[in-house]
């Protein structure tokens, strides 16, 4: 009896002082690569933000921004996001635009709400709900990418959620171009492919369409890009758009088009919040698109089949 009473005792004290298990850092949910949420925020610039003032206003519509976050990832000290703590995607990270509520900016309501919209490459999406004040705009962007926030009113207006640039200022197609650059013209500009992919779980056929639009910007400096570097100017194809046949599978607009120069090599487009930006020689005399669909490199999905590509021609009138 004393015999057993004392192994007892033992596991019991060994119980007691086991350590308990530990387990490594949970990790955070994480968002889709083009999340774009309005959410309140009544407190100030919070810690690790920048405080800015930037204004940005139209004739019916104003906003006074008094913060800017570049983030990995979201918490209860920077906002509070819907389903809690989260992280951006693989490859991307947050961009977020603090409208504080000491924010008096006024404008007058509209008979026609405005639309309001964030562009991210060739992507765009509604804002879900009013950027009132005391709210704040998080939008997930590629890491070093921007987003542009586009408000129409008597025109589209846009600002750089990275740099600002473009506030208050009327959309791109107003940007004033050097004298004797001309204007970038083409024929047909659209695009119809029909291809094979295969996914992780899924495979079959995909359609992808591709519209160039009707305006073009050739300009030395543009509304939030910038100035274009030293004997370069910018060629913006603002409208430019893509998409598929299927809402769960996007193609890129950016690395599904290319421009060729005569006698020159290709050129990648230019990081943009929207339609196609490329950085060309000065003078620019012309060149050719062309259009073959790629997925976005972050993509499980792979082409099976290829849609057939298309050469559009550019020329300077």
């Amino acid at each position: 009896m004393l015999r057993a009473c004392l192994v007892l005792l033992v596991v019991v004290l060994a119980g007691c002082g086991a350590r308990p298990s530990t387990t490594g850092p949970v990790d955070l949910p994480a968002k889709p690569a083009d999340f774009v949420d309005v959410f309140t925020w009544s407190q100030g610039v919070p810690a690790g933000a920048q405080p800015i003032s930037w204004s940005f206003k139209g004739p019916h519509f104003g906003y006074q921004f008094g913060a800017l976050a570049v983030r990995p990832d979201m918490d209860e000290t920077s906002g509070g996001l819907e389903g809690g703590p989260a992280r951006a995607a693989a490859g991307h990270e947050f961009l977020v635009l603090y409208r504080l509520q000491s924010d008096d900016t006024y404008a007058p309501p509209p008979e026609t709400p405005l639309t309001v919209e964030v562009v991210v490459g060739g992507a765009r999406k509604r804002l879900p709900e009013p950027l009132d004040r005391g709210t704040a705009l998080i939008v997930s962007v590629p890491l070093g990418g921007d987003a542009t926030l586009e408000v129409t009113d008597d025109r589209p207006y846009q600002l750089s959620v990275r740099n600002g640039l473009g506030a208050g200022g009327p959309a791109s197609s107003d940007a004033a171009p050097r004298a004797g650059t001309g204007q970038v013209r083409w024929g047909d500009g659209k695009y119809t492919g029909q291809g094979a992919y295969q996914g992780v779980r899924t495979s079959g056929p995909l359609g992808v369409t591709l519209d160039l639009g009707t305006r073009s910007e050739l300009a030395d400096s543009l509304p939030g890009v910038g100035a274009a570097a030293t004997k370069q100017v910018w060629l913006r194809l603002p409208d430019a758009k893509i998409s598929t046949d299927d809402t769960d599978l996007k193609v890129d607009l950016a690395r599904s088009v290319s421009l060729s120069l005569p006698g020159g090599p290709k050129i990648s487009p230019r990081p943009s919040g929207s339609g196609l930006l490329f950085s060309v020689p000065e003078p620019f005399a012309g060149g050719t698109l062309t259009i073959a669909p790629e997925f976005p490199a972050t993509s499980t999905a792979k082409w099976s089949q290829k849609p057939e590509p298309k050469q559009i021609p550019l020329t300077v009138a």
